[in-house]
């Protein structure tokens, strides 16, 4: 793989993380009883800091000197307002799962081409994210224990 198709590679891995499911929740404001408050904000604090490993890509793209496309959000994610807050956490765990898959490809596919600079930063990218999809689901067991009613959210 040619260096170009790298940092092609790594663009598409900033892309899945920078317009995710998670990044679209966080953006669009969801609103939830204020029972359930504190898991909205511990989802927030999840996606921030899959912005901060969307910036180390962005780094190693800017330090390669790639013109760097962050895409845009799915259109299927607008048909997802008014949904139960038990529904949300469901689609973020199975969505950030997806993340995780992708960045695991681009890992090995970037091993595979010698890039191990680009490797590493997605092996360490994809440590952090999968521990991301552990506290999604451990917020998604509080809320089905906390008798939270179903709320609908965003």
């Amino acid at each position: 793989m040619a260096l170009q198709d790298n940092e092609i590679l790594l663009n598409n891995v900033l892309i899945g993380m920078a317009r995710s499911f998670l990044q679209y929740v966080a953006e669009s404001w969801p609103w939830v009883s204020l029972e359930a408050a504190s898991i909205e904000e511990q989802v927030r604090v999840i996606a921030a800091r899959q912005r901060q490993d969307v910036s180390e890509i962005v780094e190693l793209l800017l330090d390669r000197e790639h013109a760097i496309d962050f895409g845009s959000f799915p259109t299927e994610y607008t048909d997802l307002h008014f949904i139960s807050l038990q529904s949300l956490m469901e689609l973020l765990k199975s969505s950030h799962q997806r993340v995780c898959e992708q960045i695991a490809d681009g890992a090995v596919s970037l091993r595979a081409a010698g890039d191990t600079v680009a490797a590493d930063l997605l092996t360490t990218i994809e440590i952090r994210q999968q521990d991301a999809t552990k506290a999604l689901d451990e917020l998604r067991g509080e809320l089905q224990k906390s008798g939270i009613p179903s709320t609908v959210c965003r």
